[in-house]
């Protein structure tokens, strides 16, 4: 689909005495299936860090945010701090659910009364539509000024990247900011390992070598819980992650026409759910049991393993469970990106309150409200769990290939894959023939042959 051509904004974005600036005009067009429309503001491409001096020549304002409900117990410590660096600024967040969050935020980004700033979420149906309707600032220069593209948290920045028209993430004008990261991995019973005689694994060769002694015992190995679909998709980019260059897959992801899911790598995971499923390893049941029923089962001492991701630990006590990665620098993903609309006139403002977001002290409040930070730098896990857990991420982060999740691809993958792995798990279909289902409805909704 071809994007709409860029109109001229037809407003001006009146900021008093800033230094080191130059006007760049953001797109004001329609979302797609939004009624009405914003209209663009005259933003400036800022040049050198913001001070308090400029944001104060904004006069008294209000900076309305959206946000997910999720985010209130950051929000809770780090808007106290930008108020009082900023004391002209009074923050208005809505808080939504995550629902309803990315099914009302483009809508409400297109509306001539835009948030300032909002959450959108990585992928086509919301970020995509962001983008291409151009209803968020581009933040280059931000990134350039403040440093985001060096050291520790410069590779999350990808999945907020996006082409010229929209059609590909990954790669290309940075859109969006997100100051939390999140890791998949293994969390393991402590106690359970020790009577097994098992160290906990460090890989997934290590992993299949526990299995048969964990089913042996009468544990079950690995509890599930797929009535979701989607913790089976997790263990399945676990394994896929070292059959294959973790790179491919997040291209694949961002849309990428030169990938394909069909790829030995990929069966070959397909083919290792299958078994595992055959050789009793999840258990009985796990396709009627939800993601949430089964961390609370695992959580009370149900199962030897649990493959998740880093939002797990809260439900888990850190002196029971240990957690670890199953694939050396590919399994993890950024959280729901922050964007600047681009009908923002409060916008240095704004871009004031993304950097502290974007923030070693900011990192430690995320860490300490239980979720991981892009910034490690300086962070200070308060147990052990935690810190196994941000080991894992910062493995991650180095390494530079974070693949992020598959439903970001297509609006239907995540019916479409999980799904299609429910069908080989339960030997109804074949590794081969899921692989080609999945790549169809990519290619399906990617436009492609």
């Amino acid at each position: 689909m071809r994007i709409p051509t860029r109109s001229t904004p037809v407003r001006r974005l009146a900021l008093a005495g800033l230094v080191g600036v130059t006007v760049v005009a953001l797109a004001g067009c329609a979302a797609p299936g939004a009624g009405g429309g914003s209209d663009a503001a005259e933003q400036e491409d800022i040049a050198e860090q913001v001070t308090a001096d400029q944001v104060a020549d904004l006069g008294d304002i209000t900076l309305t945010m959206w946000a997910d409900q999720a985010e209130e117990p950051l929000m809770d410590l780090l808007v106290p701090a930008y108020e009082e660096a900023y004391p002209n600024v009074t923050v208005d967040i809505t808080y939504k659910s995550f629902d309803d969050l990315i099914a009302t935020v483009v809508n409400a980004a297109n509306s001539a009364n835009a948030p300032d700033l909002f959450q959108g979420n990585i992928g086509y149906a919301v970020d995509g539509a962001l983008v291409k309707a151009g209803l968020v600032r581009p933040l280059d220069d931000v990134a350039d000024v403040y440093g985001w593209n060096e050291g520790t948290g410069a590779s999350t920045l990808a999945p907020s990247k996006w082409n010229d028209d929209a059609t590909t993430f990954g790669d290309g004008t940075l859109y969006g900011m997100s100051p939390i990261s999140e890791v998949q991995g293994i969390y393991y019973n402590t106690s359970k390992l020790e009577a097994l005689g098992l160290d906990a694994p460090a890989s997934i060769d290590d992993l299949e070598a526990a299995l048969p002694v964990a089913a042996a015992s009468g544990e079950t190995p690995i509890m599930l819980g797929n009535a979701d679909q989607y913790a089976g998709t997790h263990i399945f980019s676990d394994i896929a992650a070292t059959t294959q260059d973790p790179a491919d897959i997040r291209a694949w992801i961002g849309g990428d026409p030169d990938q394909s899911f069909v790829t030995d790598g990929n069966v070959e995971a397909a083919e290792t759910m299958a078994e595992w499923a055959d050789a009793g390893y999840f258990g009985d049941g796990y396709d009627g049991l939800g993601n949430e029923d089964a961390i609370a089962r695992f959580a009370d001492g149900d199962g030897v393993f649990f493959v998740g991701g880093s939002w797990n630990g809260a439900s888990l006590n850190a002196a029971e469970f240990g957690f670890g990665a199953l694939a050396s620098g590919g399994v993890g993903a950024t959280a729901s990106p922050w964007h600047i609309s681009s009908s923002s006139e409060n916008a240095i403002a704004s871009i004031a309150f993304l950097e502290m977001l974007h923030s070693p002290e900011t990192g430690q409040w995320i860490l300490d409200t239980g979720r991981l930070p892009v910034i490690t730098d300086g962070v200070t896990a308060g147990d052990e769990l935690q810190q196994q857990t941000l080991d894992a991420l910062t493995a991650t982060i180095d390494a530079g290939t974070q693949v992020g999740y598959y439903d970001w691809t297509t609006t239907d993958m995540l019916t479409v894959m999980g799904g299609g792995l429910q069908e080989v798990m339960a030997g109804r279909s074949s590794a081969d023939d899921f692989v080609e289902t999945v790549q169809a409805a990519w290619a399906d909704g990617h436009g492609s042959e």
